[in-house]
């Protein structure tokens, strides 16, 4: 729905002030404009040597897409950790290991917000994702231990991104209240987070596995359903979560395994010694209810790692 009157709204510049009693301190670290006095300080607008250092530290990672991104007038105003918190079913099923999806980076500068795939160590893994301040209707950084960005576009979507730390969800609650009201007339056609391609930074269109503008090429949803479906672990293999992909593949090998053996049971009448001796045998009949049951649980299992692989994919993530 259009929203009258916002075009007269002025852009943030990269001068637009944060902290009242502290000057702008515009600058360059490995090429990319900065703020020094939001980057390096907290919320109060103090700087810490601590948060210098974790800022520095990360600039240094993703200098290479922070200077292809930028736009003229455009600096960087806060970097922190953060991910894209997955659905209550995805965290049901996988537990802590849903802790281990798609580490990322938030860069909040004066235009958007940039969303940044990352290794572990911070090493940017060619996915980027950014949404101007005018796309979103609102966005609140709260939490006590920790911190989660709560997010609604103009287009109706929402994302919640956790495992923010609880001082950086302050300093970014601080920036929210500052760049959204004067951002609100800087809105870009899709009103929502887009995903970019990594070499020439054009938009994406959602389902097409393919680059419009430089003709890059990402991995795609039917790859993923295929490999979900027909190799252990094959699903979290193909969107690059190694650790992942080795625990869910022992999990299908062992039910493979025990699906197997209770097959032989129920179709072919082989029978194990029972639990103890003198014990009963186990029966043809509660064999075809393990195999049921195993069926069941091997399809539920493969349906949540085809699900997951498949949002991953959605992000787009280079084929090569």
């Amino acid at each position: 729905m259009p929203i009258l009157g916002l075009g007269r709204l002025p852009i943030p510049t990269a001068q637009i002030p944060v902290h009242p009693d502290q000057p702008v301190r515009l600058s360059s670290h490995f090429g990319v404009p900065l703020r020094e006095d939001t980057v390096f300080t907290n919320r109060r607008g103090i700087e810490k040597r601590g948060i210098r250092k974790r800022a520095e530290h990360a600039l240094d990672k993703l200098q290479e897409p922070l200077r292809k991104m930028l736009e003229p007038d455009e600096a960087v105003l806060h970097i922190a950790r953060g991910q894209m918190m997955p659905s209550g079913v995805e965290r049901f099923f996988l537990g802590v290991h849903a802790y281990y999806l798609a580490p990322a980076m938030l860069v909040l500068t004066n235009h958007r917000l940039l969303h940044l795939f990352v290794t572990w160590d911070g090493m940017w893994k060619r996915g980027m994702r950014s949404a101007r301040w005018g796309d979103m209707e609102e966005a609140k950084a709260k939490g006590l231990l920790s911190a989660r960005l709560h997010i609604k576009y103009r287009d109706g979507k929402k994302e919640i991104y956790w495992r923010i730390r609880s001082d950086e969800g302050k300093k970014i609650q601080l920036l929210l209240e500052v760049l959204l009201p004067t951002a609100a007339g800087e809105t870009s056609p899709a009103l929502s987070m887009t995903s970019l391609c990594p070499d020439c930074r054009a938009a994406l269109t959602p389902g097409v596995y393919e680059c419009p503008n430089c003709r890059l090429k990402f991995k795609d949803e039917r790859t993923a359903l295929r490999r979900s479906l027909l190799i252990p672990g094959g699903g979290f293999f193909y969107t690059g979560h190694t650790l992942l992909g080795v625990a869910h593949c022992l999990v299908d090998l062992v039910l493979l395994f025990y699906l197997a053996l209770s097959g032989l049971v129920a179709v072919l009448g082989i029978v194990k010694p029972g639990p103890s001796p003198g014990g009963a045998p186990p029966n043809k009949f509660a064999a075809m209810v393990v195999v049921a049951f195993l069926i069941a649980v091997l399809a539920l299992h493969k349906w949540i790692m085809a699900r997951i692989s498949r949002n991953l994919i959605r992000y787009y993530i280079p084929a090569s």
